[in-house]
């Protein structure tokens, strides 16, 4: 998908876009969120949040305001340029799914699509498991 999306995104003027990005802005609420509930969310450090947030920030893709209620920390959200990416990101997904369609039929792609879900559902509960574990 990575190869498909990536390309289609830079036709469609997302030329600084990369896949990895998705994981930070699929995260981020309508009412905003915080470094530390992002991080947590993507499943990365802080430090590495704080320096995704800065870039997406300098791309257009977000922007930071103040806590109402912390003033120690920013509060992120989308902007624009990151709704329209995502609309376009919604697109291409819908584009790949029906050029692989086209080679395995729609049922098969189903079935596999179907397969990916349960095999990420288990392994992510295994993995919640083992954390609550330690």
């Amino acid at each position: 998908m990575d190869s498909y999306m990536e390309p289609r995104l830079h036709e469609l003027g997302f030329t600084d876009f990369k896949t990895s990005y998705l994981a930070f802005l699929a995260n981020i609420e309508e009412k905003g969120i915080t470094n530390n509930e992002l991080a947590k969310r993507a499943c990365v450090t802080k430090q590495m949040m704080s320096k995704t947030v800065s870039l997406l920030e300098s791309e257009g893709y977000i922007y930071t305001e103040k806590s109402e209620t912390d003033s120690r920390s920013n509060r992120i959200f989308m902007n624009d340029r990151g709704f329209q990416l995502l609309y376009a990101v919604r697109d291409c997904t819908q584009e790949a799914h029906s050029k692989l369609a086209g080679i395995v039929g729609q049922e098969r792609l189903e079935e596999t699509i179907d397969t990916l879900r349960t095999l990420a559902d288990e392994l992510e509960k295994e993995e919640l498991d083992n954390k609550t574990n330690l």
